[in-house]
């Protein structure tokens, strides 16, 4: 029988968020239960126990206890498990993802393409715990969604922070070594440099080359990049901070608050003001 899946999705008025169960919690025993979305989130799975192998992409990965896999969003995949899997499940969608710090988020979706991690006994039963934790907010009859999504937080953030103590920054940086000294420079200079020229220049490449790069190993130009980063800040500050959207503008680089309301509705189809009513109904 096919086990419920716990999701939520904010509960406001915009259709486009509406539609998205931004976090869903999930057990399997046996591969047959597992859920895997068509839209734009990560999946976490946490394996308790199980033998068999998954492939994702191109590659296969054999299937042992305590052992975290990660599927990125467009890798395709199958798998082919054993009769004694059990494990849990954890989708998360890309627009929560984009609610972590930037470090954190560039760490998690660089990491997580690693495919799988094999955790020591402390990790995997810290990991596993969290995991419950955030089943059992799920299951509450009025769902604290802020807690949910500190928890996911945590979670990407173990994943990270262990992958790091076993592979280190060298799998984020031989990936690719311009892009990752790119990534570094926007984090740098998002708020005063915002031309994909400024940054060629500082890394000795054509802002042709750069942006090749850039559709290559981040699956988006170089000027969608840095404009993503600005984003990512404008929103942390709109949902979080008690600074006025004027304050907001002028702190990311806007020379007037016409310009940054234009360039907020037309990358979320929102106005700023807009917006951060809407997170307040989060």
């Amino acid at each position: 029988m096919r086990k419920k899946l716990k999701n939520y999705a904010p509960a406001v008025k915009n259709a486009e968020f509406e539609r998205k169960d931004y976090v869903i919690y999930h057990e399997f025993d046996s591969g047959q239960n597992i859920e895997f979305p068509k839209d734009d989130s990560f999946v976490l799975l946490l394996f308790e126990s199980g033998s068999g192998t998954h492939r994702i992409d191109a590659a296969d990965y054999a299937i042992k206890p305590r052992q975290v896999q990660m599927v990125s969003p467009g890798q395709v995949h199958h798998w082919q498990f054993g009769p004694d899997v059990k494990g849990k499940e954890l989708i998360i969608n890309r627009a929560l993802t984009e609610t972590f710090s930037s470090k954190l988020q560039y760490s998690f979706t660089q990491f997580i393409q690693h495919a799988l991690l094999n955790l020591d006994v402390k990790t995997f039963k810290q990991l596993n715990s969290e995991f419950s934790a955030v089943k059992t907010e799920l299951n509450s009859r009025a769902v604290f969604t802020e807690l949910v999504d500190a928890r996911c937080r945590l979670i990407a953030l173990m994943v990270t922070l262990w992958a790091k103590n076993k592979f280190g920054d060298i799998i984020a940086y031989h990936s690719n070594p311009l892009s990752y000294k790119f990534h570094s420079l926007v984090e740098r200079h998002y708020r005063t440099q915002k031309s994909v020229s400024f940054y060629a220049n500082q890394l000795c490449v054509t802002s042709n080359y750069l942006g090749i790069i850039c559709r290559k190993q981040f699956h988006m130009s170089a000027l969608e990049m840095i404009q993503q980063r600005v984003l990512l800040e404008a929103k942390r500050l709109l949902h979080s901070s008690g600074m006025s959207i004027k304050e907001i503008a002028f702190h990311l680089g806007f020379k007037n608050l016409v310009y940054f309301s234009y360039f907020f509705r037309s990358k979320t189809t929102l106005t700023p003001s807009e917006y951060r009513d809407l997170m307040q109904h989060c």
